[in-house]
């Protein structure tokens, strides 16, 4: 069809010769019937056809939104019911529309929305036949698709013609052509030519040739019958039958595209009426049967199949959330325009590394663990079983069953003899593999170990029995007689077991491998999400997304954001001295425990954060108060007081007996849900972002269908404490890193700043970290907590070392963070926490500091904890008078304030307690234990009380046998004569 065909067709709208034609046409329709009885009817069955407004045929299609990378890029094409793009005829091809017009109506040019000619030929048809054959019309199949219903009734034809009619007085003929083309099903869910063109070639329908555009107008008769390609799925795909044109993914489940040969012969008769009706020429008939369509098939991944669906599935659950909060859409108006919306969705996602961390994940075990053909048993997990191979917990309960013991190797349910019991044609069954509930009963779950050593988690549904037909009483089921002789395959006995058919409950095959893992990658700037890990060895879409969706304990991995951060911004400082000695509970009962032995005395706050040391955490939430604590917690997204069913924090209010606010929660991290990868990440963003939490997003912004912005993600911001203080606690970790226990996460050419967390009997493992490009956290655990793991917390370091390494390769090194203004040293003494003095110098264990403060928070006063006492060395005692002078020593102690007194806290004692000043004289030497030397005694007396003057007059004289006694030596009594006149 000519440009100037098309223009004409454009204007040509309502005139006087359309009416005459239309009144003609109702005229022949109505005498067609068999007189006055039957033309009632008709203008009955018109007087009930539905009021239309055919402008908004097209504005009003659903279609398909997709979501896209930063770049532009197709992540995913959201599946919903129908996938459509719409596209204008003009980006159409002239040839696609020729196609349509030549196998589906090929007078649609002149008719005025009924074919007077064709309805004639079908009524002699149908009369010869006495059947009901169509005759319709492009316009009358457009208002069948869009008003009407596909019921084969002479009234819904009758009906479709009148509607056929009113339509083209109002739209021009490429409108109608528009809407039929995008409205049109061409199978594979694909709605519209733009789609079906992405689905069967990967192309837009502007670039498909003459024979591509005569295959899909062929589909238009029979999608099933005549779509180029159909799917199976892996385990049913024969080669020496199917010919393979690519591969699918749908909905998570892996299909081969195969090839229909009933597509092409379809597609020869729309090329030969096209030839026929001299829409195309000889040599464009035969290059379009010379082109080979099985090779030109290329079917469309509607998302990428090397990455996951956890950011799109994310992305998604942020859009809608979105259009609620900020647009104010209901939940199911937003929904709707997430899947039929046409919505244009960029993603914050960064695609490489998107790649590289599904790479990672993909080698899990190799990355922790190496080689594992020699390890017996499940890598990673703390294997603990029974004798019939059940895994166990601490309290010695079954989490997961044996497989062996549980199921047959086609998975049906066995009870052993002494697990069930039939009483007159009833089922008795008392068996701990059964949980009882009220309307159901839970089968136990069980595990079985793959070839790369994982331990395999597999879940188990529940057996439904209709009410009436079983009770419950002193945990024995019994299943009625009733029941069983109506469904006599429900079980089975063989060899004295019960044998209970897979049909009546549902068996997870493939099952889950354990620990599981999940890591998300921000920008803590800007807050965008680049990539994101939920699982490992998971396929599908719309599965447990543990980065975001899974609440876990964090352990000590809380600790910077719950306690050391508000500490510091409330008066803390880097410096500040805690004491690691015995801390007791509400009960007087010992609690904390540290993860080494014993206690170890005084901690700046920086080492307390360095060694995890968990008394010195729970000694500062308490110092600092619970309810600033949470306060802090909600400035960086934890808490959310305004609506507190989206997060995972339980407050008071929530509930009154079990809740986080508390010491163990805020300062352990105990909490009775936990915390998601997504949120715990965001708030160390918020330390790494000059104390401004970002809120984290998936997508940057929404384009509406008609390409205006529908919504600009601009993410929330919250200041939560100065840049000064943010630097300082970064600092802190930084060292938790280089120097501290998390020293399994230090990158080689980059600076890093994070924390380790660990859960009770390691159920949980943590890192979360940043540098100066990226935070990000990585958790490792089961999905059941009550299985732990046989490593702690830096395996999880490891795995983050490893994960940043490869999305920082290629990155300018940098090995110190942005040092804010207003950051100043100072000499300080770690066991006091103040301005160091000469004394703190002589302690011996080198306790003398440059520590960082923010301006103004410099201590002012001197150490005045460490003093110096005379001890006597052989009992570490205060020296007195009579200790001999070799064991007397000056030493340089602490005074603690109080002073530790063992006696009080059972004996226990700090391992600094040897450097705590000594409270006890020695008691060792007394006037008893001195050895009299009057010379000695002298000699002292003399240079030490009297300055050198002259002896008292009581002291005894001095003995010697070799001169006279008079102490001269020279054998008389007469003093010599020294030549001094005056004496």
């Amino acid at each position: 069809m000519s440009t100037e065909n098309r223009k004409k067709r454009k204007q040509n709208r309502f005139t006087l010769g359309k009416a005459i034609k239309i009144l003609l046409v109702m005229i022949i329709i109505a005498g067609i019937m068999a007189g006055g009885a039957v033309g009632a009817a008709v203008v009955s069955i018109l007087d009930e056809a539905p009021e239309i407004d055919p402008t908004t045929i097209v504005t009003s299609l659903a279609e398909t939104s997709s979501i896209y990378d930063p770049d532009g890029n197709l992540i995913e094409k959201i599946q919903a019911e129908e996938l459509r793009t719409v596209v204008g005829i003009k980006e159409m091809p002239q040839h696609l529309i020729d196609a349509f017009i030549a196998i589906e109506d090929h007078r649609f040019e002149e008719h005025p929305g009924v074919d007077i000619e064709g309805i004639a030929g079908a009524l002699l048809d149908n009369l010869r036949s006495g059947g009901l054959r169509g005759a319709s019309t492009i316009t009358q199949q457009l208002v069948k698709n869009v008003y009407l219903s596909n019921e084969v009734k002479l009234t819904r034809k009758i009906t479709e013609a009148y509607l056929a009619l009113k339509v083209e007085t109002i739209l021009s003929k490429d409108q109608i052509l528009e809407a039929y083309l995008n409205r049109n099903y061409f199978g594979q869910n694909a709605y519209g030519v733009q789609e079906a063109s992405r689905t069967y070639f990967s192309k837009n329908v502007q670039d498909l040739t003459l024979a591509e555009s005569a295959l899909l107008a062929g589909i238009v008769k029979s999608t099933t019958q005549f779509q180029p390609y159909y799917r199976v799925k892996p385990s049913d795909f024969n080669p020496e039958i199917h010919y393979e044109v690519g591969q699918l993914d749908v909905l998570g489940e892996p299909y081969i595209a195969v090839f229909n040969e009933e597509s092409v012969n379809r597609q020869r008769v729309v090329l030969d009426r096209m030839l026929e009706q001299q829409k195309i020429s000889e040599s464009q008939y035969n290059a379009a049967i010379a082109q080979d369509i099985k090779s030109s098939l290329n079917p469309e991944e509607k998302k990428p199949q090397d990455i996951t669906s956890y950011f799109a599935d994310l992305v998604k659950t942020q859009v809608v959330e979105a259009l609620v909060d900020k647009l104010g859409y209901t939940r199911e108006q937003a929904e709707s325009e997430l899947f039929t919306g046409g919505l244009s969705i960029y993603a914050t996602i960064d695609m490489e590394m998107q790649k590289q961390l599904e790479d990672i994940y993909s080698n899990f075990v190799e990355i922790l663990v190496g080689n594992t053909e020699g390890i017996r048993g499940p890598v990673l997990v703390d294997w603990r079983i029974n004798s019939a191979g059940n895994v166990l917990d601490e309290k010695n309960k079954i989490v997961y069953y044996n497989k062996d013991t549980l199921m047959t190797e086609d998975n049906n349910l066995i009870l052993e003899e002494s697990e069930y019991q039939i009483e007159d044609g009833s089922l008795k069954i008392n068996t701990n593999k059964i949980n009882i509930y009220p309307t159901h009963f839970d089968i136990a779950d069980f595990y079985t170990i793959d070839d790369n050593k994982n331990l395999v988690a597999h879940s188990v549904g529940s057996i439904v029995v209709p009410e009436g037909q079983f009770n419950v009483e002193d945990g024995v089921i019994t299943i009625e007689k009733s029941y069983l002789d109506s469904n006599p395959e429900f079980y089975q006995t063989q060899e004295g077991r019960a044998i209970i058919s897979n049909r009546y409950f549902f068996v997870q095959d493939e099952g889950i491998v354990q620990p599981q893992s999940a890591t998300v990658i921000l920008d803590y700037r800007t807050g965008h999400i680049k990539a994101i890990i939920g699982g490992r060895d998971v396929d599908g879409t719309r599965i447990l997304n543990r980065a975001t969706d899974s609440a876990r304990q964090p352990g000590s991995a809380i600790k910077p954001v719950a306690v050391y951060l508000p500490a510091l911004d409330t008066g803390m400082t880097a410096a500040t001295s805690i004491d690691d000695i015995p801390f007791y509970d509400g009960n007087g009962t010992l609690w904390p425990k540290n993860w080494y032995n014993g206690y170890r005395g005084l901690h700046t706050l920086r080492r307390s954060v360095e060694q995890s040391v968990n008394v010195n955490s729970v000694k500062t939430v308490q110092n600092i108060g619970v309810p600033t604590s949470v306060a802090y917690l909600e400035k960086m997204g934890i808490v959310d007081s305004e609506k507190p069913e989206m997060d995972n924090f339980v407050t008071s209010v929530e509930n009154r007996v079990t809740n986080d606010e508390n010491l163990s929660a805020l300062g352990l991290g105990g909490m009775t849900n936990g915390l998601s990868p997504l949120e715990l990440t965001a708030a160390y963003g918020a330390i790494a972002n000059n104390g401004v939490f970002v809120e984290p997003i998936a997508f940057s912004k929404i384009i509406d269908k008609n390409g205006n912005v529908l919504l600009d993600n601009t993410p929330e911001e919250t200041i939560v404490t100065s840049p000064q203080v943010s630097y300082i606690m970064g600092d802190i970790l930084r060292t938790t890193v280089s120097s501290g226990i998390a020293g399994r996460a230090r990158l080689s050419n980059m600076v890093v700043a994070g924390k380790t967390g660990t859960t009770q009997n390691q159920a949980d493992i943590w890192f979360v970290g940043y540098t100066p490009y990226y935070v990000s956290g990585t958790w490792i655990g089961n999905d059941s907590p009550r299985v732990t793991l046989s490593r702690n917390s830096s395996t999880a370091a490891q795995m983050w070392q490893y994960i940043n390494n490869t999305i920082h390769e290629g990155l300018e090194s940098k090995t110190s963070f942005e040092r804010p203004d207003g950051i100043v040293s100072a000499s300080i003494c770690t066991q006091s926490g103040l301005l160091a003095t000469p004394l703190c110098s002589n302690d011996p264990r080198g306790v003398v500091r440059t520590e960082i403060f923010a301006s103004g928070t410099v201590p002012k006063a001197y150490c005045d904890m460490h003093v110096e006492v005379k001890v006597d060395v052989t009992n570490g005692k205060i020296a007195n008078e009579y200790c001999p002078d070799e064991d007397v020593a000056t030493r340089v102690f602490i005074q603690r304030e109080p002073l530790y007194n063992p006696d009080e806290h059972n004996g226990i004692v700090p391992s600094d307690f040897n450097y705590q000043v000594p409270t006890e004289v020695c008691e060792d030497h007394d006037e008893n234990t001195v050895i009299e030397n009057p010379v000695l005694d002298w000699l002292n007396e003399w240079f030490n009380n009297n300055n050198g003057e002259n002896p008292p007059e009581d002291m005894p004289p001095m003995t010697d046998p070799g001169n006279n006694g008079n102490g001269n030596g020279n054998g008389n009594s007469t003093p010599p004569d020294d030549g001094d006149s005056n004496n």
